[in-house]
């Protein structure tokens, strides 16, 4: 951490830059996808959850032995959280169900499980690519492969975090093992993953950087150029048809405040504020369009920040919810009609820029864990929310806008919204500025009702405005 802020006193005297008006910051997602032609999948009784820690400063360095299960608190709170027993234990239980197990890539050394010819396509690997994301990867998939072969276990789950999402998208879209297209991979949910890349390492000056970092391989393959050039042209696109049967879920981040975080510093130097979790850009953890042959991820935002993912409870009972999937719903802001725009629209100000922020809540996770934090929230403070610019009272849009899309208990009756409108005056965050405007934001009402899970559209009201919600479960 210290090496990062370091990196800042460096970079003080390179370039800056400015926010659009339009706040090209907001949150892309699909939202003109259909449940109806989603596919039905059949998910195997026998499975092994796979999870791939992220970047470590001098990992690469480490003369243990690679390819052998990892423990840290993530690993703790993801085997407490989701109830799945430690593979570990697997001699011990009469009958084989589904397991959790973990893998550190880091290392010199070959485990034992390695044949000749293992050890040598590791070797060909590091040799091409100087190691790194696709070393990494091809362990990872030499680790699932020995674990298909040696229980009982049909397929694997991989839940990756931050750079360990890049080292899953590089072994399902290079189909390393076969394990793509074997279709052995049946779910993968990436947490503030380094879908896209880093903008950090991909923007500021690389001599600067290599002064203050050690200079490992993966430095360089989390630049968006090499992920381009090796990996995908299009990093924002979920388009290789080895998706095709994997399940896929997103959680991103976008509390960026942390006061060690790397983008809190780098962003006003390089092209102003972008919503972030501190040392990814929201943008960057998932997938913004879908090739339409394929099945659209669910996406939970949370507003944490990058290092306290690991402590995160309402992170652990979403990845639970996506591993033991029972129900996925989306929830859409269909419309909204302000009644009292709360702007005197005129030559200077010629309309009202409005947002609506969202909070989802769990009662079932709240009873079963005393989860008292939201699944889902998508907040003002984020910056990633999309504005809507309105000129008269009463005026009515249609925004399409996603509150919720992810994976409930089997159990869960109804969800808890909260929904509030904000009239923007001034927000550095949203490059707003109005002329003689003394508040910030106004509140046109909030929303906090229970939401029942059926399939339908449902009205919604407040003080200043009202809107219709649609509501779609899928069964899985």
């Amino acid at each position: 951490m210290k090496k990062f802020l370091t990196i800042i006193l460096a970079i003080l005297f390179l370039g800056c830059g400015s926010n659009s008006s339009n706040n090209p910051n907001a949150i892309e997602e699909e939202n003109n996808l259909s449940f109806e032609d989603n596919k039905n999948y059949n998910f195997s009784s026998k499975v092994i959850t796979i999870y791939v820690h992220g970047y470590q400063e001098e990992g690469y360095k480490r003369d243990n032995t690679y390819g052998l299960p990892w423990y840290n608190t993530f690993r703790e709170n993801l085997e407490k959280y989701t109830k799945l027993p430690s593979l570990h234990q697997y001699n011990y239980i009469e009958k084989y169900s589904n397991m959790l197990t973990s893998i550190d890539y880091y290392g010199k050394n070959a485990p034992e499980y390695y044949s000749e010819e293992d050890i040598q396509d590791i070797e060909d690997i590091t040799q091409k690519f100087k190691g790194g994301i696709p070393r990494y990867a091809m362990i990872i998939a030499k680790y699932a492969k020995d674990l298909l072969e040696h229980t009982p276990a049909e397929k694997i789950n991989i839940v990756s975090v931050s750079m360990g999402s890049l080292i899953t998208r590089w072994m399902i879209e290079k189909d390393l093992e076969h394990l793509a297209s074997e279709k052995k991979i049946e779910k993968w949910i990436t947490l503030e993953g380094v879908i896209r890349g880093n903008y950090a390492l991909s923007v500021a000056n690389e001599t600067i950087i290599h002064l203050f970092l050690d200079e490992s391989p993966e430095i360089k393959q989390m630049h968006y150029n090499w992920i381009k050039e090796n990996l995908t042209p299009t990093p924002e696109i979920l388009s290789n048809n080895y998706y095709k049967d994997i399940l896929v879920g997103q959680i991103s981040l976008t509390d960026g405040t942390q006061s060690g975080s790397l983008l809190k510093y780098v962003l006003p130097l390089y092209g102003g504020f972008q919503p972030n979790d501190g040392f990814q850009l929201l943008k960057d953890t998932y997938f913004a369009k879908i090739e339409q042959t394929l099945q659209p991820p669910s996406h939970i935002l949370l507003h944490e920040d990058h290092v306290n993912i690991k402590n995160s409870v309402a992170t652990m009972i979403n990845v639970a919810n996506f591993l033991n999937p029972k129900k996925r719903v989306r929830i859409t802001l269909e419309e909204t009609t302000v009644n009292d725009i709360h702007e005197d629209v005129n030559s200077k100000n010629q309309s009202a820029e409005i947002l609506f922020e969202s909070k989802i809540y769990s009662p079932y996770s709240d009873t079963l864990w005393d989860l008292h934090k939201a699944i889902d929230e998508r907040l003002y403070y984020s910056g990633a929310l999309q504005i809507y610019n309105y000129q008269n009272n009463g005026e009515k849009k249609r925004i399409n806008q996603i509150l919720f899309d992810g994976f409930i208990d089997q159990k869960e009756e109804e969800l808890e919204l909260y929904i509030q409108g904000f009239e923007i005056d001034r927000s550095s965050t949203y490059n707003i500025s109005e002329i003689n405007k003394v508040s910030k934001k106004e509140s046109l009402g909030k929303i906090d009702q229970y939401i029942p899970l059926k399939n339908g559209t449902y009205p919604i009201e407040s003080d200043d405005w009202q809107g219709v919600l649609k509501i779609e479960i899928l069964e899985i």
